[in-house]
Protein backbone atom coordinates (compact mmCIF):
# COMPACT_ATOMS: atom_id res chain seq x y z
CA UNK A 1 0.00 0.00 0.00
CA UNK A 2 1.53 3.53 -1.02
CA UNK A 3 1.39 6.41 1.27
CA UNK A 4 -0.94 7.85 -0.61
CA UNK A 5 -3.28 5.19 -0.05
CA UNK A 6 -2.17 5.16 3.58
CA UNK A 7 -3.70 8.44 3.95
CA UNK A 8 -6.71 7.78 2.04
CA UNK A 9 -7.79 4.97 4.31
CA UNK A 10 -6.79 7.16 7.58
CA UNK A 11 -8.86 10.06 6.36
CA UNK A 12 -12.27 7.90 5.79
CA UNK A 13 -11.46 6.24 9.11
CA UNK A 14 -12.24 9.91 10.61
CA UNK A 15 -14.54 10.93 8.75
CA UNK A 16 -17.23 8.25 8.11
CA UNK A 17 -18.61 6.20 10.86
CA UNK A 18 -18.06 3.06 9.48
CA UNK A 19 -16.65 0.71 12.38
CA UNK A 20 -19.08 -0.26 15.54
CA UNK A 21 -18.04 -2.63 17.96
CA UNK A 22 -14.05 -4.26 18.05
CA UNK A 23 -14.39 -1.63 14.96
CA UNK A 24 -14.85 1.51 16.84
CA UNK A 25 -11.25 0.39 18.78
CA UNK A 26 -9.82 0.52 15.79
CA UNK A 27 -10.89 4.15 14.31
CA UNK A 28 -10.15 5.85 17.76
CA UNK A 29 -6.27 4.40 17.37
CA UNK A 30 -6.14 6.26 13.98
CA UNK A 31 -7.89 9.26 14.68
CA UNK A 32 -5.41 9.64 17.68
CA UNK A 33 -2.75 8.74 15.49
CA UNK A 34 -3.52 11.14 13.03
CA UNK A 35 -4.48 13.78 14.97
CA UNK A 36 -1.31 13.57 17.40
CA UNK A 37 0.73 13.60 14.15
CA UNK A 38 -0.78 16.72 12.14
CA UNK A 39 -0.87 18.60 15.92
CA UNK A 40 3.27 18.80 15.47
CA UNK A 41 3.09 21.59 12.89
CA UNK A 42 0.70 24.59 12.59
CA UNK A 43 -0.26 23.65 9.05
CA UNK A 44 -1.60 20.12 10.49
CA UNK A 45 -3.40 21.97 13.35
CA UNK A 46 -5.19 24.38 10.46
CA UNK A 47 -6.06 21.60 8.63
CA UNK A 48 -7.51 19.70 11.75
CA UNK A 49 -9.59 23.01 12.82
CA UNK A 50 -11.14 23.43 9.11
CA UNK A 51 -12.26 19.72 9.80
CA UNK A 52 -13.66 19.33 12.63
CA UNK A 53 -15.63 22.99 11.41
CA UNK A 54 -16.91 21.93 8.32
CA UNK A 55 -20.16 19.72 8.49
CA UNK A 56 -19.33 18.67 5.29
CA UNK A 57 -15.47 18.34 5.01
CA UNK A 58 -14.52 17.36 1.08
CA UNK A 59 -12.01 20.13 0.99
CA UNK A 60 -10.62 19.83 4.94
CA UNK A 61 -10.70 16.01 4.37
CA UNK A 62 -8.55 17.07 0.92
CA UNK A 63 -6.28 19.28 2.97
CA UNK A 64 -6.00 16.59 6.04
CA UNK A 65 -5.17 14.22 2.84
CA UNK A 66 -2.32 16.12 1.75
CA UNK A 67 -0.77 17.20 5.28
CA UNK A 68 -0.92 13.30 6.33
CA UNK A 69 0.72 12.52 2.91
CA UNK A 70 3.52 14.80 3.69
CA UNK A 71 3.90 13.56 6.95
CA UNK A 72 4.32 10.19 6.29
CA UNK A 73 6.85 10.82 3.88
CA UNK A 74 9.06 12.53 6.10
CA UNK A 75 8.59 10.27 9.31
CA UNK A 76 8.78 6.76 8.78
CA UNK A 77 8.33 5.55 12.22
CA UNK A 78 4.47 7.65 12.21
CA UNK A 79 4.02 5.58 8.43
CA UNK A 80 5.19 2.33 10.51
CA UNK A 81 2.49 2.72 13.22
CA UNK A 82 -0.28 4.12 10.77
CA UNK A 83 0.22 1.16 9.11
CA UNK A 84 0.54 -1.06 11.52
CA UNK A 85 -2.91 0.00 12.86
CA UNK A 86 -4.46 -0.47 9.38
CA UNK A 87 -2.73 -3.30 8.52
CA UNK A 88 -2.93 -6.10 11.19
CA UNK A 89 -0.89 -9.49 10.54
CA UNK A 90 -3.35 -11.87 9.58
CA UNK A 91 -3.03 -15.89 8.96
CA UNK A 92 -3.23 -17.12 5.79
CA UNK A 93 -6.98 -16.85 4.25
CA UNK A 94 -9.14 -20.01 3.76
CA UNK A 95 -9.55 -21.05 0.28
CA UNK A 96 -11.64 -18.55 -1.26
CA UNK A 97 -15.23 -19.55 -2.17
CA UNK A 98 -16.60 -19.59 -5.68
CA UNK A 99 -16.66 -16.25 -7.08
CA UNK A 100 -18.82 -14.78 -9.92
CA UNK A 101 -16.66 -12.54 -12.31
CA UNK A 102 -18.27 -9.39 -13.17
CA UNK A 103 -16.65 -7.20 -16.13
CA UNK A 104 -15.53 -3.62 -15.98
CA UNK A 105 -15.07 -1.61 -18.43
CA UNK A 106 -14.26 2.33 -19.41
CA UNK A 107 -14.76 3.02 -22.70
CA UNK A 108 -15.17 6.05 -25.47
CA UNK A 109 -13.25 9.23 -25.78
CA UNK A 110 -12.35 10.80 -22.93
CA UNK A 111 -15.59 13.26 -23.08
CA UNK A 112 -18.19 10.44 -23.68
CA UNK A 113 -16.76 7.32 -21.97
CA UNK A 114 -19.10 4.97 -19.61
CA UNK A 115 -18.22 2.93 -16.86
CA UNK A 116 -19.19 -1.18 -17.18
CA UNK A 117 -20.03 -2.55 -13.87
CA UNK A 118 -21.52 -5.93 -14.88
CA UNK A 119 -24.97 -4.79 -16.34
CA UNK A 120 -24.88 -1.40 -15.07
CA UNK A 121 -23.71 0.87 -17.38
CA UNK A 122 -22.49 4.46 -16.06
CA UNK A 123 -21.59 7.57 -17.55
CA UNK A 124 -18.13 8.90 -16.80
CA UNK A 125 -18.64 11.90 -15.21
CA UNK A 126 -16.29 13.46 -12.53
CA UNK A 127 -19.37 13.17 -10.09
CA UNK A 128 -18.90 9.14 -10.68
CA UNK A 129 -15.90 8.40 -10.34
CA UNK A 130 -15.25 10.56 -7.01
CA UNK A 131 -18.41 8.30 -5.60
CA UNK A 132 -16.48 4.85 -6.55
CA UNK A 133 -13.18 6.28 -5.26
CA UNK A 134 -14.66 7.05 -2.18
CA UNK A 135 -16.83 3.58 -2.14
CA UNK A 136 -13.40 1.56 -2.92
CA UNK A 137 -11.80 3.29 0.19
CA UNK A 138 -14.47 2.73 2.79
CA UNK A 139 -14.22 -0.83 1.50
CA UNK A 140 -11.07 -1.22 2.15
CA UNK A 141 -11.01 0.65 5.72
CA UNK A 142 -14.19 -1.83 6.65
CA UNK A 143 -11.65 -5.14 4.95
CA UNK A 144 -8.95 -3.64 7.46
CA UNK A 145 -11.84 -3.74 10.77
CA UNK A 146 -13.60 -7.06 9.72
CA UNK A 147 -9.79 -8.64 9.52
CA UNK A 148 -9.02 -6.95 13.35
CA UNK A 149 -12.47 -7.95 14.85
CA UNK A 150 -11.87 -11.73 13.54
CA UNK A 151 -8.29 -11.42 14.96
CA UNK A 152 -9.49 -10.25 18.26
CA UNK A 153 -12.43 -12.73 18.45
CA UNK A 154 -9.71 -15.71 17.64
CA UNK A 155 -7.23 -14.27 20.33
CA UNK A 156 -9.21 -12.63 23.17
CA UNK A 157 -9.89 -15.10 26.15
CA UNK A 158 -11.87 -12.77 28.54
CA UNK A 159 -8.74 -11.20 30.11
CA UNK A 160 -6.06 -13.71 27.79
CA UNK A 161 -7.23 -16.84 27.56
CA UNK A 162 -5.97 -19.75 25.71
CA UNK A 163 -7.25 -22.55 23.92
CA UNK A 164 -5.55 -25.91 23.39
CA UNK A 165 -6.67 -28.32 19.91
CA UNK A 166 -8.68 -30.26 21.86
CA UNK A 167 -11.00 -26.99 22.13
CA UNK A 168 -10.34 -27.06 26.23
CA UNK A 169 -10.01 -23.60 27.22
CA UNK A 170 -7.80 -22.44 30.00
CA UNK A 171 -9.57 -19.01 31.83
CA UNK A 172 -10.07 -17.19 34.73
CA UNK A 173 -13.93 -17.37 35.95
CA UNK A 174 -14.24 -14.17 37.65
CA UNK A 175 -17.99 -14.40 38.89
CA UNK A 176 -19.20 -16.17 41.83
CA UNK A 177 -22.02 -17.46 39.49
CA UNK A 178 -19.12 -19.77 37.75
CA UNK A 179 -18.35 -20.96 41.17
CA UNK A 180 -21.79 -21.72 41.71
CA UNK A 181 -22.55 -23.74 38.49
CA UNK A 182 -19.19 -26.26 38.96
CA UNK A 183 -20.73 -26.80 42.40
CA UNK A 184 -22.59 -30.00 41.24
CA UNK A 185 -26.43 -30.05 42.17
CA UNK A 186 -28.80 -32.77 43.06
CA UNK A 187 -29.01 -33.70 39.45
CA UNK A 188 -25.29 -34.37 38.78
CA UNK A 189 -25.32 -36.96 41.45
CA UNK A 190 -27.27 -40.28 41.36
CA UNK A 191 -30.92 -40.37 42.94
CA UNK A 192 -30.91 -40.99 46.83
CA UNK A 193 -28.30 -38.35 47.52
CA UNK A 194 -29.64 -35.08 48.54
CA UNK A 195 -27.69 -31.22 49.59
CA UNK A 196 -27.74 -31.44 53.63
CA UNK A 197 -25.16 -28.31 53.19
CA UNK A 198 -26.43 -26.02 50.70
CA UNK A 199 -23.62 -24.58 48.56
CA UNK A 200 -21.46 -21.47 50.08
CA UNK A 201 -19.67 -19.17 47.36
CA UNK A 202 -17.51 -16.26 48.80
CA UNK A 203 -14.47 -14.14 47.45
CA UNK A 204 -10.80 -15.23 47.98
CA UNK A 205 -10.31 -18.67 48.47
CA UNK A 206 -12.21 -21.07 51.15
CA UNK A 207 -9.79 -20.70 54.32
CA UNK A 208 -8.02 -17.38 54.91
CA UNK A 209 -5.28 -19.15 56.41
CA UNK A 210 -3.87 -20.05 53.51
CA UNK A 211 -1.38 -17.31 52.73
CA UNK A 212 0.97 -16.86 49.87
CA UNK A 213 -0.12 -20.33 48.52
CA UNK A 214 -3.50 -18.74 47.88
CA UNK A 215 -2.11 -15.83 45.73
CA UNK A 216 -5.28 -14.86 42.76
CA UNK A 217 -7.60 -16.32 44.37
CA UNK A 218 -10.86 -15.31 42.99
CA UNK A 219 -13.73 -17.48 44.29
CA UNK A 220 -13.86 -20.43 46.85
CA UNK A 221 -17.01 -22.64 46.70
CA UNK A 222 -18.24 -25.68 48.94
CA UNK A 223 -21.42 -27.88 48.80
CA UNK A 224 -22.06 -31.04 50.88
CA UNK A 225 -24.39 -34.07 49.58
CA UNK A 226 -25.14 -37.03 51.91
CA UNK A 227 -27.67 -40.52 50.91
CA UNK A 228 -28.25 -42.57 53.94
CA UNK A 229 -27.56 -44.05 56.13
CA UNK A 230 -23.52 -42.54 56.23
CA UNK A 231 -22.17 -41.84 52.66
CA UNK A 232 -21.72 -38.23 51.71
CA UNK A 233 -19.39 -35.89 49.77
CA UNK A 234 -17.87 -32.84 50.53
CA UNK A 235 -16.76 -30.45 46.79
CA UNK A 236 -14.97 -27.57 46.69
CA UNK A 237 -13.86 -25.54 44.17
CA UNK A 238 -11.60 -22.73 44.08
CA UNK A 239 -11.23 -20.20 41.31
CA UNK A 240 -7.41 -18.43 40.65
CA UNK A 241 -6.42 -15.96 37.93
CA UNK A 242 -4.49 -17.78 36.42
CA UNK A 243 -3.17 -21.23 35.61
CA UNK A 244 -0.35 -20.68 37.72
CA UNK A 245 -1.54 -19.52 40.56
CA UNK A 246 -4.45 -22.37 40.76
CA UNK A 247 -0.81 -24.99 40.20
CA UNK A 248 0.85 -23.00 43.00
CA UNK A 249 -2.40 -23.69 45.45
CA UNK A 250 -2.44 -27.58 44.30
CA UNK A 251 1.05 -28.18 44.87
CA UNK A 252 0.82 -26.46 48.90
CA UNK A 253 -2.59 -28.65 48.94
CA UNK A 254 -0.42 -31.49 48.05
CA UNK A 255 2.30 -31.03 49.84
CA UNK A 256 0.42 -30.34 53.24
CA UNK A 257 -1.44 -33.83 52.25
CA UNK A 258 1.93 -35.33 52.08
CA UNK A 259 3.17 -34.14 55.72
CA UNK A 260 0.65 -35.52 57.11
CA UNK A 261 0.90 -38.94 56.91
CA UNK A 262 -0.44 -40.25 60.33
CA UNK A 263 -4.12 -39.50 59.23
CA UNK A 264 -3.48 -40.12 55.24
CA UNK A 265 -2.04 -42.97 53.46
CA UNK A 266 -1.55 -42.22 49.12
CA UNK A 267 -4.47 -43.65 47.46
CA UNK A 268 -4.29 -44.76 43.18
CA UNK A 269 -7.22 -43.43 41.39
CA UNK A 270 -7.08 -42.75 37.48
CA UNK A 271 -5.74 -39.62 36.40
CA UNK A 272 -8.02 -36.24 36.17
CA UNK A 273 -7.53 -32.89 34.61
CA UNK A 274 -4.06 -31.30 34.38
CA UNK A 275 -3.01 -32.98 37.70
CA UNK A 276 -4.77 -35.00 40.53
CA UNK A 277 -3.51 -36.96 43.48
CA UNK A 278 -6.09 -38.99 46.10
CA UNK A 279 -5.11 -40.42 49.97
CA UNK A 280 -7.51 -42.95 51.94
CA UNK A 281 -8.06 -41.32 55.61
CA UNK A 282 -7.21 -43.93 58.63
CA UNK A 283 -10.28 -44.21 60.62
CA UNK A 284 -11.81 -47.19 62.45
CA UNK A 285 -14.83 -48.66 61.38
CA UNK A 286 -15.59 -46.21 58.40
CA UNK A 287 -13.98 -45.47 54.85
CA UNK A 288 -12.73 -42.13 54.01
CA UNK A 289 -10.94 -40.80 51.09
CA UNK A 290 -9.91 -37.50 49.44
CA UNK A 291 -8.91 -36.05 46.01
CA UNK A 292 -7.97 -33.22 44.02
CA UNK A 293 -7.59 -32.21 40.53
CA UNK A 294 -7.08 -29.06 39.34
CA UNK A 295 -8.23 -27.99 35.56
CA UNK A 296 -6.57 -24.62 34.34
CA UNK A 297 -7.53 -21.91 36.58
CA UNK A 298 -9.72 -24.14 38.86
CA UNK A 299 -8.81 -26.36 42.00
CA UNK A 300 -11.44 -28.48 43.16
CA UNK A 301 -11.17 -30.96 45.81
CA UNK A 302 -13.53 -33.63 47.03
CA UNK A 303 -13.86 -35.82 50.71
CA UNK A 304 -15.65 -38.86 50.05
CA UNK A 305 -17.23 -41.05 53.18
CA UNK A 306 -18.77 -44.53 53.41
CA UNK A 307 -19.99 -45.98 56.27
CA UNK A 308 -17.93 -49.48 56.15
CA UNK A 309 -15.21 -50.32 55.09
CA UNK A 310 -16.54 -50.50 51.30
CA UNK A 311 -15.11 -47.36 49.49
CA UNK A 312 -14.40 -48.09 46.33
CA UNK A 313 -11.72 -45.92 44.34
CA UNK A 314 -13.46 -46.31 41.16
CA UNK A 315 -16.21 -44.26 43.26
CA UNK A 316 -14.20 -41.80 44.20
CA UNK A 317 -12.69 -41.56 40.59
CA UNK A 318 -16.06 -40.93 39.51
CA UNK A 319 -17.03 -37.84 41.53
CA UNK A 320 -13.27 -36.43 41.11
CA UNK A 321 -13.83 -36.60 37.05
CA UNK A 322 -17.33 -35.00 37.39
CA UNK A 323 -16.67 -32.21 39.38
CA UNK A 324 -13.47 -31.57 37.14
CA UNK A 325 -15.21 -32.08 33.97
CA UNK A 326 -17.52 -29.42 35.39
CA UNK A 327 -14.66 -27.06 35.48
CA UNK A 328 -13.32 -27.43 32.52
CA UNK A 329 -17.10 -26.84 30.65
CA UNK A 330 -17.25 -23.80 33.08
CA UNK A 331 -13.86 -22.47 31.43
CA UNK A 332 -14.89 -23.50 27.92
CA UNK A 333 -18.10 -21.29 28.10
CA UNK A 334 -20.47 -23.79 28.76
CA UNK A 335 -23.42 -24.22 31.38
CA UNK A 336 -21.63 -27.20 33.63
CA UNK A 337 -23.67 -30.40 32.60
CA UNK A 338 -21.51 -33.64 33.82
CA UNK A 339 -22.87 -35.98 36.38
CA UNK A 340 -21.32 -38.83 38.46
CA UNK A 341 -23.09 -42.09 37.40
CA UNK A 342 -21.97 -45.17 39.73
Amino acid sequence: MSLAELASMAVTAMTTGVASGAGTAVVDEVRQLVRGGLERSEEGRGALRRLDAEPVPDGAADDVHARLTALLEEDPEFARRLRAALEPAAPPPPAAPPTVHQQINIGGNADHSTIVIGPVELPRTRGVLIALTSIGVVLAVLLVLGFRSVLNGLTDDDGGGSQGSDGRRVTALKNESDVNAILPDSGALPGGWVITDPPDVNKGAIYDDCGQACTGALFGGTVRHEMEPSDGAYFAVETYDTAEHAAARFKAVRESQNRNTDLYDPMSIDPVGDESIAYRKKIVNASEAVAGARVGTVVTWITYRTGDSSLEPADLNTLTRMLAERAQQAQNGEKPFARAEF
